[in-house]
Parts: structure tokens; C-alpha cells; sequence
């Protein structure tokens, strides 16, 4: 009598599992929509020129247009087309987010390490630094960068910047204090590592989950922050087509062409939405707690 042999399938066992956390964050609807949401605004933004139908800076019909089949967001107070205005101002808009929050990441994760791993005098110093930038809010403390360095849109990056440092600050400080406590980092200064392996290679490299989650949360909270400062007059300048300048353009007819105002707060209001969905979903499923698998 001849034996049976369960064989596998090679092609099955070839096949590469995808990490738990690609799994839950594909597991949640709202991630995946937000996900949909800034892959699209990521798509237009590098294929503007090649998707809108005009020139942003350029006339091509009658001043202040209503949405038809030929301008589908209608037409400017200077007859400029809204559709090709918005496409290209998802590249302005995106690129302030992604630049300012890498603008305030480093600097911040940078602090929140030292204070954290070192302590003492070290986190006395840089904790009352963050304390003093924490008791201004984050619009406020970029008015007063504006308000130093000149109006701009570069500058707006690095006022958006410098109000997101002390989030990245006392987010890695706290998670550095908690990691720091764990035997392996005892284990790691044992053997012999140096100061500057173990905060990086030990401790941070495990402190990242927490640390993606609020950089994805901030990109949205930069956009936004960009957009308000525009539409003060204090970021892009006409006649860039920036979200919030746009809608600046349109508050004073915004009765009788709310087109012009409506359109690009509805961008920026979807980009916004999809940054807090995608970070509730990297939370999800990087943070032990809420794991259900």
C-alpha cells in the first residue's frame, strides 16, 4: 500500500507574505479611502501639465464664468480657468505640507532624542525650550515667523516648520523615555555600544511607529496652516495658483461666483480628511493596543 505525501505547492510557498501592519492598514476602509485620496492628489500633481486644459496664469475666457461644460470649476475674477488653477495648485499645496513637516521632523525628532536618552540637564533645557513653543499655537507661532521673516511662500514652509517642532519633540521624548527603560538597551550599553548607535539603531529605530503616524497627521495640519496663511496674504502671491490664495481671490464676490472660493476649499478639505483617515489607519495597525490580529 502506497503512502501519501501532502507536497505544497511551490508556487504558494514562493509567494511573499506582506507585514502584519500592510495587512491591518489594507484591512481598514477608511485608510484605503484616504489612500485613494492622496494617491490621486499625488497623481495630479505630477501630471498637471499634461491633465489641465490651460495655463493657471493665463486669461482664456470672460471674467468670473459659472462651471459649464467647458470650464467644469468655471472662471476667475480675470478669467482665468479654476480647473487648470487647482491641478496645479495640488502641487503647490502638497509640496508645503511634505517640505514643512520634514522642516519641523528633523529638528524635532532631534530634540525629543536628546532630551529623552540623556536626560538631566540635557532634557531640562530642551524641555522648557518646547515648553515655550507649546504655550503659542501652531498658526500663531507661524504668524510670528512670517512676521520676521517676510511673506512667502518659502518662508511659509518654514514658519509651518518651525510650528511643528515641538509635536515631533515631545512625541520621541516620551517614547525615548519608555524604550529607554527596556533590558535589550541595557543588553546593547553592556556589550559595549556607543551613545550615538544605541539612540539610533536601539531606540529610535523601535519609537518610529508613533512618529510616521503623527508626520502623516501633520502633513494635513501643514496644508492647512499653508492655506490660511495664503489666504492672508502672508504665503503665495498672485498669481501663483495656491489653494488658499485662490480662495482669498474669491471672497469678495464669493455671492456672486462662490466657484472661485468653493473649488479649492473643497481640495484642500479632501486632502486634509484623507491625511487624518490614512494616520488613523497607520495607528491602528502599528499600535499594539488596537491590534486585533
Amino acid at each position: 500500500m502506497k503512502s501519501e505525501v501532502a507536497v505544497a505547492p511551490a508556487d504558494t510557498a514562493a509567494i511573499p507574505r506582506q507585514p502584519g501592519w500592510i495587512r491591518r492598514l489594507l484591512r481598514n476602509k477608511g485608510a484605503l479611502v484616504g489612500l485613494a485620496i492622496l494617491f490621486g492628489w499625488i497623481f495630479v500633481a505630477i501630471f498637471a501639465p499634461m491633465i489641465a486644459p490651460y495655463d493657471p496664469t493665463l486669461t482664456v475666457a470672460r471674467a468670473r464664468q459659472a462651471p459649464s461644460a467647458e470650464f467644469w470649476f468655471g472662471t476667475d475674477q480675470l478669467g482665468r480657468d479654476l480647473v487648470s488653477r487647482v491641478l496645479y495648485g495640488s502641487r503647490i499645496s502638497l509640496s508645503l505640507g511634505l517640505i514643512s513637516v520634514t522642516l519641523g521632523a528633523i529638528p524635532g525628532i532631534t530634540l525629543g532624542l536628546l532630551a529623552g536618552f540623556y536626560g538631566g540637564w540635557v532634557d531640562t533645557v530642551i524641555s522648557r525650550f518646547v515648553d515655550a513653543l507649546l504655550a503659542f499655537p501652531s498658526i500663531l507661532l507661524a504668524l510670528l515667523v512670517i512676521a520676521t521673516l517676510g511673506p512667502s511662500l518659502q518662508n511659509v514652509m518654514v514658519a509651518v516648520g518651525v510650528a511643528t517642532v515641538p509635536e515631533f519633540a515631545r512625541l520621541t521624548r516620551g517614547s525615548v523615555l519608555a524604550i529607554k527603560a527596556l533590558p535589550y538597551v541595557d543588553a546593547a550599553r553592556v556589550v559595549g555600544a556607543k551613545g550615538l548607535r544605541i539612540m539610533v539603531l536601539h531606540i529610535l529605530r523601535n519609537a518610529n511607529a508613533p512618529i510616521v503616524v503623527l508626520a502623516t497627521l501633520q502633513v494635513g495640519a501643514a496644508i492647512l496652516i499653508g492655506a490660511g496663511l495664503s489666504f492672508l496674504g502672508l504665503g503665495a502671491q498672485p498669481p501663483t495658483p495656491e489653494w488658499g490664495l485662490i480662495s482669498a481671490e474669491g471672497r469678495q464676490v464669493l455671492r456672486k461666483a462662490w466657484w472661485i472660493s468653493t473649488f479649492p476649499g473643497l481640495a484642500i478639505l479632501s486632502v486634509v480628511i484623507a491625511c487624518n483617515l490614512v494616520g488613523d489607519g497607520l495607528r491602528s495597525a502599528l499600535d499594539p493596543k488596537m491590534r486585533n490580529s
